[in-house]
């Protein structure tokens, strides 16, 4: 290679590494950024979903409060036809117990006429003299003593039907009694069950509240995080988008003191990870500063320009291609995990970039969108990137099959 030629690969060496080099902190930052954006957007969405989960309990709450309100409407019911149905009760039992003080009353009448009687046939008193008198034979005589059995036997029928009536009543007051007690313990029994499902409906009805007054807690929390997240993060961002706007003119102002790279595409066998020739890397199409290789470049530009027509703008690539020495830096400064191993990162390789422009954010119009029409291009999102995945969550790494 001419001499020439060397200064002019050097230059572009030079240029490619300026473009893409940035301060560690500067990049760590941007990621923790992208991380509180995340778990912003992550937060904002659980309390849309709690806030519907919140409707959900409020139509269910109002179902339980008018089954609430049923339930101790029959309860009130029960409870006053039990209340009428044991003074019934009372009222039948004092009825009864007045019909059986008559009977007791008439029995005692007609018993003692009857012993009244006995007493006097034994005693020789006037029914004896009356009997004496009907055997004599005498008219006279005769008539006194029917008139004297006449009136004892009037005595003891008018005591027999008194005697009578009383019985007749007091079974009456005994049957009256009876249904009484069969509706109290009925109308009791109601009420019982009325104060059990009663019992029921509130219960659950306390719980409803109960776990509604959770979620509204748990919800507003969630919201005041989701909000107060969101405004650290909008500040962060704008200090994070004005250092990078510093840095891109600062950039530009390099890259127009340097000869324009040139993509011829050869190849990069023998070259090591992060260290493949400026001549085989190729720019991104929209996206000063950012190279991958040759097949990677292309197919990525055609995507690109499918997203523009989408979304009016091109794919945002945050990093592409990383020479070893700027990975060394990666991996000294980021979290565990969110930098590759020097010499084993497919930036190294050119064939992998991190995406901004909301692609970085899950679910995103722009991200569901690259994970719909990625692999139309060849590019893919990795399995180890994504949520649940081996590695950590990374929306913004995607990566060339080749």
């Amino acid at each position: 290679m001419s001499f020439p030629r060397r200064v002019a690969s050097l230059c572009l060496a030079l240029a490619v590494l300026g473009a893409i080099a940035t301060p560690a902190a500067a990049d760590s930052d941007t990621h923790k950024l992208k991380k509180a954006k995340a778990a912003a957007a992550s937060l904002d969405a659980q309390a849309k979903r709690q806030a519907a989960q919140i409707t959900l309990a409020r139509s269910r709450l109002a179902a339980l409060d008018a089954q609430a309100n049923a339930a101790l409407d029959g309860l009130q019911r029960a409870s006053h036809a039990a209340q009428v149905a044991a003074q019934a009760q009372a009222a039948a039992e004092q009825v009864l117990a007045a019909a059986a003080a008559t009977t007791a009353r008439a029995r005692t009448a007609l018993n003692n006429v009857a012993a009244n009687a006995y007493r006097s046939q034994s005693t020789g008193g006037p029914i004896a003299a009356a009997l004496a008198l009907v055997k004599s034979g005498d008219p006279a005589t005769l008539m006194e003593g029917m008139n004297l059995l006449d009136e004892v036997g009037k005595t003891q029928g008018q005591a027999l039907d008194e005697l009578k009536i009383a019985e007749t009543t007091q079974r009456g007051a005994e049957q009256t009694a009876a249904q009484a007690s069969a509706s109290a313990r009925q109308a009791e029994n109601g009420a019982r069950v009325a104060k059990v499902q009663a019992d029921q409906m509130v219960a659950q009805q306390a719980g409803a509240v109960h776990a509604l007054d959770q979620l509204l807690v748990a919800t507003k929390q969630a919201a005041h995080a989701a909000h107060q997240r969101a405004t650290n993060l909008e500040r962060a961002i704008a200090a994070a988008r004005a250092r990078a706007a510093a840095i891109r003119r600062a950039q530009a102002l390099a890259a127009a003191r340097m000869p324009a790279p040139g993509c011829d595409g050869s190849s990069i066998a023998g070259y090591p990870n992060g260290a493949l020739p400026a001549h085989a890397l190729c720019p991104l199409w929209g996206a000063p500063g950012e190279m991958l290789q040759r097949s990677a470049a292309a197919s990525f530009n055609r995507m690109s320009q499918a997203f523009n027509a989408v979304f009016g703008e091109p794919l945002c690539v945050e990093a592409s291609y990383r020479p070893y020495q700027r990975q060394v830096e990666l991996y000294a400064s980021m979290p565990a995990g969110y930098a590759a191993v020097p010499g084993t990162s497919n930036h190294g390789w050119g064939l992998a970039t991190d995406l901004c422009g909301g692609i970085q954010v899950d679910n995103s119009p722009e991200h569901l969108w690259l994970l719909d029409h990625a692999a139309e291009f060849d590019w893919f999102h990795p399995a180890w990137a994504m949520p649940g995945g081996a590695g950590p969550h990374e929306p913004w790494h995607w990566e060339y099959a080749g």
